[in-house]
């Protein structure tokens, strides 16, 4: 079967403009968010100045400079992904305002718009596999300590999503005294994302040949 060519420059555009949207449906629908999404969304309806995009992009900046702390070393390729925090923060705003127009008092609505969140925000991810450019902090926080440090990434990854878990029922319950942002669909999501990510890389490495149309790779690896 002949495959789709597709640019990992594109894979990284769509990527970026798909994440937004699935966090701002996961928002709408209000039955919890991803364990990464929902510290600056908790933060953001704390600091009424603060919209949600604003938030992240602060606070992927503070990630990015505890990174590299950590390993010591500072490029000028990892501003790309400051660059792509605050690309998807703007986007992050336009998308919640879009979808605050999407009626959600009806629970079969909502149930629809977390799954609708949820898939989109997978095939992003995937999407973020096949591309060398920088995706948002969190992601590359990850993959360069896993990297410099030689750590078992699987590990890894567990332990900072983990950890993400708890600074979102920490910051829930100082800063509001309930849970917000975080509810049955951050476990769902857990549980599930990791299969359903694994299923969109899955097609796309049978479907999708993706190539690089800028010689700019070398400049992004670790």
């Amino acid at each position: 079967m002949k495959k789709f060519k597709m640019s990992r420059e594109l894979a990284y555009v769509l990527g970026l403009l798909i994440m937004p949207f699935a966090v701002a449906f996961t928002v709408r629908a209000d039955l919890g968010m991803s364990m990464i999404a929902s510290p600056t969304y908790i933060i953001s309806e704390k600091v009424s100045f603060l919209s949600y995009g604003m938030t992240e992009y602060i606070v992927q900046a503070l990630l990015l400079a505890l990174m590299c702390i950590i390993i010591k070393k500072f490029r000028v390729a990892y501003l790309m992904s400051f660059a792509s925090a605050v690309i998807y923060g703007a986007i992050l705003d336009f998308a919640c305002y879009i979808t605050k127009a999407i009626p959600a008092d009806n629970i079969v609505v909502r149930i629809v718009l977390f799954a609708l969140g949820m898939v989109l925000t997978c095939l992003a991810v995937a999407l973020f596999f096949n591309t060398y450019l920088a995706p948002c902090v969190y992601d590359f926080f990850v993959r360069v300590i896993g990297f410099e440090k030689k750590l078992d990434m699987r590990k890894w990854k567990l332990a900072f999503d983990f950890s993400m878990l708890i600074v979102s029922v920490v910051l829930s319950l100082v800063l509001f005294r309930r849970f917000i942002g975080v509810n049955f669909g951050t476990l769902i999501m857990a549980a599930l994302n990791g299969n359903i990510i694994a299923f969109f890389s899955n097609m796309m490495k049978k479907h999708i040949e993706f190539f690089d149309r800028f010689p700019l790779a070398k400049y992004f690896e670790n």
